[in-house]
């Protein structure tokens, strides 16, 4: 009986990995082109900011409750700054609620207490107080992942497995950047800070430092203004630059086969959302 059931056992393990390899073998591997870069970078912020907090993780309780707040926000319509820290407290607390959850997801989840007291928030107070994710330290945290998965698929000559790996864990990272900093306009914080050293201009940590400092400039002006719209846009553009720059890299170091084994940018198997080509936008790009 017991060999019976470890025969069944590896049988299906066999047949589940099979499966799997099927699936992750029909995936589109061909390199996304400028425009479609574009476009799902614009609704990947959308998922983020928008679709994810309102349709997941706010109660039914709470929509009915800021139901017009919610309308006007999702519709484009611009908040006013009283409107606007409305908002962006209940999006603060509604993420507290959902941070154990969240942390499975993305490893480099920051959470901290209390930070920055001493300095401006945006919602005319000081510091961002309680336990929270800090959104700025974990984007930073992804991007530094990103840079080192890419360094490892680059030096592992003759390691299909480790390039593969490398690939994959490159582009959740990159996902995983925008999936923070988009939903972080829209919650309690304090200013940007430059990193100690600055940057060489057009590096890949030049162009995470612009997406950074434009989606923390998004943060402190009402929603869905024209400075807000202004403000994402030049963070999405600096990141359409670093999705560019991480395809160039990985199509450059691995095979069409092992492109296809790793995953392009969103690819289902880097643990990404699949936008909807037919979501809604609050603005054009």
């Amino acid at each position: 009986m017991v060999k019976r059931i470890a025969k069944w056992t590896a049988l299906l393990l066999i047949v589940l990995v099979a499966i799997g390899l099927a699936f992750v073998l029909w995936q589109e591997s061909e390199p996304h082109s400028a425009d479609d870069i574009r476009r799902y970078s614009g609704l990947l912020n959308e998922i983020a900011a928008i679709d994810v907090p309102h349709n997941d993780f706010l109660s039914d309780e709470q929509r009915r409750y800021h139901a017009v707040l919610l309308q006007k926000v999702e519709s484009g319509m611009k908040l006013n700054p009283g409107e606007s820290s409305e908002y962006r407290q209940l999006i603060q607390s509604v993420l507290f609620n959902y941070q154990s959850r969240l942390v499975w997801l993305d490893r480099n989840l920051t959470v901290l207490s209390d930070v920055g007291m001493d300095r401006r928030n945006n919602i005319g107070g000081r510091g961002i107080s309680g336990h929270h994710d800090h959104h700025d330290a974990s984007a930073r945290k992804n991007f530094a992942d990103l840079s080192s998965a890419l360094d490892r698929m680059e030096a592992a000559n003759g390691w299909p497995i480790s390039r593969v790996l490398s690939a994959n864990r490159a582009y959740k990272n990159l996902t995983d950047i925008v999936l923070h900093l988009a939903v972080g306009v829209h919650s309690v914080s304090v200013e940007y800070q430059p990193p100690g050293v600055l940057p060489d201009p057009g590096s890949m940590a030049s162009d995470f430092e612009i997406l950074l400092k434009a989606f923390k400039a998004a943060q402190f002006e009402p929603v869905n203004s024209p400075a807000y719209v202004a403000d994402i846009n030049q963070a999405l553009d600096a990141y359409d630059r670093l999705v560019v720059t991480t395809q160039t890299r990985i199509n450059a170091a691995l095979s069409p086969l092992e492109r296809r084994l790793a995953g392009r940018w969103l690819a289902i198997h880097t643990i990404a959302p699949q936008p909807d080509p037919q979501m809604k936008v609050r603005f054009q790009r």
